[in-house]
């Protein structure tokens, strides 16, 4: 729920500065989250930006292997496998959550 607040403080004290990105969207759209990103920032489109697995460079992070294939949708829905243990959190969360 503090989440929630700290949000709508930042959307009233400035408002349309504010981007929310949902990570289910990106997975499903890349290009379409990455362009309206970068326009959101006033940044130009470049296909380097959706074809990140591509680069050369080196990659010192302990998902080196994940940063070098392109997103993985497949994975999306894997938060269901715990649902029967979420009863909780959805609870504390209320109408916090989307219906």
């Amino acid at each position: 729920r503090a989440y929630v607040d700290v949000t709508a403080h930042w959307d009233a004290v400035l408002p349309g500065r504010i981007l929310r990105v949902q990570h289910e969207s990106v997975v499903e759209d890349l290009e379409g989250n990455v362009r309206r990103l970068l326009d959101f920032l006033g940044l130009p489109f470049e296909a380097a930006c959706i074809e990140f697995y591509r680069t050369e460079r080196s990659v010192r992070t302990a998902s080196s292997e994940q940063v070098r294939q392109p997103i993985y949708k497949e994975g999306i829905d894997q938060w269901r496998n715990f649902e029967p243990w979420l009863g909780p959190l959805k609870s504390a969360l209320g109408d916090l959550l989307p219906g």
